[in-house]
């Protein structure tokens, strides 16, 4: 039975909450996560020291929240979720390098900024209510190693970054869906980029995250509550029709390891029990990758998501600029 519904807008999707104690699963994952919001050439990256602006647009639009059979939740009739994201991004790489000098140190910080528009029917047992303004901070070091070049041209390149995710956003614990999630996460990944003909371009990135507890949950009864281990992979695959222009398949694929937990506040109950699974959803659709000259490159992203487990589920169109300096 769901009691309360949290909303946590992410990089390319939305997470939403319902209900403890007797919750379905998947419902605390943090905002910021990067899902489809990175896509063809992921693996490439600035080698040399400087600054890079990278900017996502996205709009996201959900029409269904599904149990843990894959089936429509009962209690919230016609729920409509809107997401207009902002996503800006700074990352600089340094003239330090390891590994004989073929990875190069650099750090990066992102900051979401949101609006919602959310409704559902009169008649529903939870009211959606919102809340606009700024997301958690994402901050954290990253590798970027040397391109492989083979045959005269690069064939491989990689990335590692630890990703930290700051409470830092707008919360409410009275408010259905926050921009901030109210909790600190780590964030690992791994990028890459393989290229096994001149205009065939293959990408993945591989994330793992793990959070830590909120201590203003909200919910009854409950005096803290932890987002269960999460992993998830960003992967493309495209062709180029042009010098300048791939078009090709991109998607993500998120699957939940373990179950959220809520921490009891009545005495002698030491934790509530009640999770009825882990979140998890398919996204994929077309995209395409222009390198329009030098300095400015530009990803257009379409999301349909399928297989979805304790989860929102709709599209998300999705625009990555990415502009060094």
């Amino acid at each position: 039975m769901a009691t309360k519904t949290q909303l946590a807008a992410l990089c390319a999707a939305a997470a939403c909450a319902f209900g403890a104690p007797m919750a379905q699963a998947g419902n605390l994952e943090p905002a910021g996560l990067n899902l489809g919001g990175t896509s063809f050439f992921d693996g490439f990256g600035a080698t040399q020291p400087g600054w890079a602006y990278l900017g996502y647009y996205q709009y996201q639009h959900y029409t269904s929240i599904k149990d843990n059979n894959g089936n429509d939740v009962t209690n919230i009739g016609n729920p409509k979720i809107d997401v207009w994201l902002m996503l800006n991004q700074l990352a600089y790489t340094t003239g330090t390098t390891f590994f004989n000098g073929s990875a190069h140190l650099g750090f990066t910080g992102l900051l979401p900024l949101l609006h919602f528009n959310t409704s559902a029917d009169p008649g529903s047992a939870i009211p959606l209510s919102s809340n606009d303004g700024f997301g958690d901070l994402t901050f954290g070091p990253y590798l970027q190693f040397n391109p492989v070049i083979s045959g005269g041209r690069p064939v491989y390149s990689q990335r590692i970054e630890l990703d930290i995710i700051a409470p830092t956003g707008r919360y409410s614990s009275s408010t259905n869906i926050n921009p901030s999630s109210n909790f600190w996460s780590i964030n690992p990944y791994w990028a890459a980029t393989w290229l096994p003909t001149p205009k065939t371009e293959v990408s993945w990135r591989l994330h793992y995250l793990y959070n830590f507890k909120n201590n203003d949950p909200g919910l009854p009864q409950t005096s803290s509550d932890k987002a269960g281990q999460a992993a998830w992979v960003n992967f493309t695959a495209s062709y180029a029709v042009k010098p300048d222009l791939n078009v090709g398949i991109n998607g993500y694929y998120f699957q939940q390891l373990t179950n959220d937990t809520y921490n009891s506040a009545i005495p002698g109950i030491a934790q509530i029990t009640g999770d009825t699974g882990k979140a998890r959803f398919l996204g994929i659709g077309p995209g395409l990758f222009w390198k329009a000259g030098p300095t400015n490159m530009w990803a257009v992203n379409l999301y349909f998501q399928t297989d979805v487990r304790n989860h929102t589920q709709g599209k998300v169109i999705n625009i990555h600029w990415t502009h060094p300096f």
